[in-house]
């Protein structure tokens, strides 16, 4: 059966991009691991034998010296994030599933996710307008919920979640539904007005 070894290079919140090429490779009936791999010395001693297909994700720049040595050891290994290329994305490798495989987080309890991506500003110092561009929808809150017995709670990735058009819609979403919503990368304090504080 071949294997799928996931390397997530930073970051403490589950990958989605991870999430989603686990949930790939397990439909065609592979194996999948997921390894942390912060430094050098841990990217040495991941793996009995020669995984099939390696992917490595990393947010941040300081990473990449991380990323070149698993494209040392492993050349086939598909490298990819933010703190790789603002232009790679998982549909250039020919995974479009949206679907998330949250099994190789046991731990993670909620939800995560975007309800949208793109940002409608241009901040000097942020790469989201070059890595995702203009804003747009992405997922409804009942997209993000896993169901079942899984906790009503989201953890939302959006960069600026007042900036959809459709904003109003996924608040309602979120009253009526009775989650709990952790706005984990902020909200544009800038860009607050009377009736999205209210909300």
């Amino acid at each position: 059966m071949p294997k799928a070894l996931l390397l997530q290079l930073d970051g403490k919140l589950p990958n989605v991009a991870l999430m989603r090429v686990a949930a790939h490779h397990k439909a065609l009936g592979d194996t999948v691991e997921l390894r942390h791999a912060p430094n050098m010395r841990s990217v040495e001693t991941l793996w009995d034998g020669a995984p099939e297909h390696v992917y490595a994700s990393l947010i941040f720049d300081w990473s990449k010296p991380i990323a070149e040595r698993v494209l040392a050891i492993w050349p086939h290994a598909r490298v990819g994030g933010t703190g790789w290329s603002l232009s790679s994305n998982l549909e250039d490798i020919g995974i479009t599933a949206a679907k998330q495989d949250y099994a190789i987080y046991p731990k993670f309890r909620s939800s995560i996710g975007f309800t949208q991506r793109g940002c409608r500003l241009k901040c000097s110092f942020c790469v989201v307008p070059a890595k995702e561009g203009a804003v747009r929808g992405e997922q409804t809150i009942g997209d993000l919920w896993r169901g079942g017995t899984h906790p009503k709670e989201i953890l939302l990735l959006d960069n600026d979640f007042f900036g959809q058009s459709d904003w109003r819609a996924r608040v309602e979403e979120l009253r009526a539904g009775g989650f709990k919503v952790s706005f984990s990368q902020g909200i544009n304090v800038r860009q607050i007005d009377e009736e999205s504080a209210a909300a």
